[in-house]
């Protein structure tokens, strides 16, 4: 389904709430520094005619998506245009602070040829719009580290916990190359205690392989598409909130993707479920920080 967005969509805005959080590190400068880090809520929902959110604590962030950056039909392993990519991060000047790039045609696991050649890739096309626009802090959605349910799920003490582990440590290179990490955390199954444990093992991996940067979780108010029983249906309430309360313990912020449907955008409902529970979420956060930055309210 995200292939059919990325041909769709040109960019992509979100949309946060702030608040406290901490980010455990080896260091006690990391940590001090983590543990003064707000809470951050993105939100990057695609829906038509969402609202302003004025009111709410939000920042704004960016989506580059594939369809930015690749030519239609473009042969899949070729990097995009130079000046293409070049000329999209001139755009970028002067807007949000955060952007994200959302490049999911090159494998980041397998062969470890394969893997350096795109990782190679990615840390070219950083490099072109870090050139454009240093000021900007960019980040690379669910590369670091590498989302892989079964494995993360299995525990520390596993095999296949520290092959995980060893596939993200090639990652290095890139991680070393981006502002934040943004692992995802998408609803598969229905099990939620097994969406917990896999929650926390992406984020505990981040959190190794960000080196005191901020983590950044996307969530989904909806099931994944590769559900075929559950596809694109509602999470459930308590189940959206446990997620919300989740990130919040355990990373610095939160991406809110969605508003995608099987016929492309779908329309903004005020009462929806999921977004009831999240303005609960947004209150009772703000209300806890109410020392936090002024520049985190748009005017």
């Amino acid at each position: 389904m995200r292939s059919r967005i990325f041909r769709y969509l040109a960019s992509g805005l979100a949309v946060v709430g702030v608040f406290g959080a901490s980010l455990p590190s080896d260091s006690a400068t990391t940590s001090a520094a983590a543990a003064q880090r707000p809470f951050i809520v993105f939100d990057a929902t695609l829906y038509k005619n969402k609202p302003t959110f004025n009111g709410f604590p939000i920042r704004p962030i960016k989506l580059l998506y594939e369809s930015r950056l690749f030519t239609r039909n473009q042969p899949h392993a070729s990097l995009p245009a130079q000046n293409t990519v070049r000329s999209v991060a001139k755009e970028l000047r002067g807007g949000p602070d955060w952007v994200i790039i959302d490049i999911e045609r090159w494998p980041l696991k397998g062969d470890a040829n394969l893997v350096k050649e795109n990782v190679d890739k990615l840390l070219a096309i950083l490099s072109w719009i870090k050139a454009e626009a240093p000021d900007i802090q960019v980040g690379a959605y669910g590369t670091v580290p590498l989302p892989d349910y079964w494995r993360a799920i299995r525990g520390p003490g596993s095999k296949e916990y520290h092959a995980w582990q060893q596939d993200n440590d090639r990652l290095d290179e890139m991680a070393a190359q981006l502002n934040a990490l943004y692992p995802t955390l998408y609803t598969y199954y229905p099990d939620r205690q097994g969406w917990v444990r896999y929650a926390i093992a992406q984020l505990t991996e981040a959190k190794r392989k960000a080196n005191g940067k901020p983590v950044y979780a996307f969530l989904w108010p909806q099931y994944h598409d590769s559900n075929k029983k559950l596809r694109l249906q509602p999470v459930e309430p308590e189940y959206w909130e446990l997620q919300l309360n989740t990130v919040r313990q355990h990373a610095d912020g939160v991406v809110i993707w969605g508003g995608w449907g099987e016929k492309g955008p779908e329309s903004w409902n005020e009462e929806a479920p999921w977004w009831q529970v999240t303005k609960r979420f947004l209150k009772q956060m703000d209300s806890s920080q109410p020392d936090r930055p002024a520049d985190l309210t748009v005017q």
